[in-house]
């Protein structure tokens, strides 16, 4: 299930968004260091493979 888009403020190598409910690498971001929006991210593969 698709919501608003939010990615981790920490950083990592490979900079991504998540916007997908059941992705577990979005989900896998405590809540602390979730940041909404996409700041220009590319969408997380896992998301977009699960949306289609």
């Amino acid at each position: 299930m698709k919501r608003a888009p939010w990615h981790t403020k920490v950083p990592t190598k490979h900079p991504v968004y998540h916007e997908e409910t059941r992705c577990t690498l979005g989900d896998n971001i405590e809540s602390y260091n979730r940041v909404p929006g996409t700041t220009g991210r590319p969408k997380c593969p896992l998301c977009r493979s699960i949306s289609g």
